[in-house]
């Protein structure tokens, strides 16, 4: 448990360098893993192609699997660190907060945080409310603080492996634990058991900056949360799209491995089509159009509304089911490309392949997502189908999505209902 002065005394940054430290670390490992294929790898299987040559290869595949998997890992730790930074940086706004809130009341706070009415004040209930509040507050930053810690320390023993002792696959599991530990300790510092009028005062404690940061990496859990101003919560709702990004985010996470909207062989573009609508989104549709055939249109028809499998391209437009195509016609019909640090809950993420001669046309989509969160230092957090996946780091996993796929780019657009 932590304490009050443990708190009041914290020095958030530190955590910060130590993450920026991890991340140079990752970056280099991956650059030497990418060397050795590159360099070391390829060269031997055109020059020295025999028996002792395949043996070198083997070592040399080892050593870049190592890096791969202690580049995974260490990303993961990153956000970890990366998190607690802000997490205990918000409880201490709290905690200066209710401090301020207890010294305006003429109240005294101790060296172990407990609120106390002076001797020589004479007793009046609103000063013994106003102690109970400023304590709730108090106990309530501390136990935020707690909780964030713990969840770093969760984050860091699920990536503290030998790398040597997992698979690309098992690294990249341990990774994403960390990071949902991360999102964790975000989700701890909101209020907890605070009334209306409390969380108000706690929302209005924390910077301009730390309110966006909130609104980006946890906007369902502040869009029900009483006592956060309406034109907050409005905002998380309604910015403009015709949908609302709250709801479309809470679908995707409720559904990432629900196979009852499973249609095709690959569902990541149904998926996300789903979610929007969900959010509100409506169908594309128009009047005078051939339906379900016309790729200026969104949606589906009536047998694909129950996910009745049919002939691609009859139940559902190719927009809702194809990346590349469901990419265009947002970009055509209203939605923005944005950058990813402009990247917003309820935006869509496309992978593009970009890796030149490497077989794939260069540009097309070939795998979507939906943006379901994105932390204080612009981690990108994103939720797909096909596989099911919840809350994955998007600059964390790209490294590994290139090896195998190829060099990428990525696409972020922000729809909007423009029909």
């Amino acid at each position: 448990m932590a304490t009050f002065a443990e708190l009041r005394d914290a020095k958030p940054d530190l955590w910060q360098s130590a993450a920026d430290d991890l991340l140079a670390i990752s970056k280099q490992t991956e650059r030497t893993a990418d060397n050795i294929h590159a360099n070391g790898v390829k060269p031997l299987e055109d020059s020295w192609p025999d028996k002792t040559g395949s043996l070198a290869r083997g070592v040399l595949t080892r050593v870049a699997n190592r890096m791969v998997n202690a580049s995974i890992m260490s990303r993961g730790a990153m956000s970890a660190l990366d998190v607690l930074q802000d997490a205990v940086a918000i409880a201490q706004r709290q905690l200066s907060a209710a401090v301020n809130y207890a010294t305006a009341a003429q109240l005294s706070v101790d060296a172990n945080g407990r609120v106390v009415i002076p001797p020589d004040i004479p007793f009046e209930p609103s000063l013994y409310i106003s102690q109970m509040n400023a304590q709730r507050m108090i106990d309530d930053a501390i136990e935020a603080a707690t909780q964030a810690d713990q969840a770093c320390v969760e984050a860091i023993a699920a990536v503290s492996v030998d790398p040597d002792d997992v698979t690309k696959a098992q690294a990249q599991a341990h990774q994403s634990t960390a990071v949902h530990k991360a999102l964790e300790a975000l989700r701890n510092t909101l209020p907890d058991g605070l009334s209306p009028m409390q969380v108000r005062e706690w929302w209005q404690s924390l910077t301009p900056q730390q309110q966006k940061d909130l609104m980006r990496a946890v906007p369902v859990e502040l869009a029900k949360l009483d006592g956060i101003p309406e034109d907050v919560k409005k905002s998380l709702r309604d910015d403009g799209r015709g949908y609302d990004p709250v709801n479309a985010v809470s679908w995707a996470l409720a559904h990432a491995n629900d196979t009852g909207i499973d249609v095709f062989n690959n569902n990541c573009a149904n998926f996300a089509s789903h979610a929007l609508r969900a959010g509100g989104l409506k169908d594309k549709m128009d009047f005078w159009s051939w339906g379900t055939l016309d790729s200026d249109n969104w949606g589906t028809s009536p047998a694909g509304d129950v996910g009745v499998p049919f002939i691609e391209g009859k139940t559902h437009t190719e927009s809702w089911y194809n990346s590349d195509s469901q990419r265009k016609f947002f970009l055509e019909n209203g939605g923005t490309q944005v950058s990813v640090s402009d990247a917003r809950p309820g935006d869509i993420v496309y992978f593009d392949y970009n890796d030149g001669p490497g077989g794939h046309p260069d540009g097309v989509s070939h795998h979507t997502a939906i943006v379901t969160a994105v932390m204080p230092d612009g981690e990108v957090l994103y939720t797909q189908h096909t596989p099911g996946a919840s809350n994955q780091s998007l600059q964390n996993r790209l490294p590994m999505v290139e090896q195998g796929e190829g060099r990428q780019n990525i696409t972020v657009v922000r729809p909007k209902e423009t029909w």
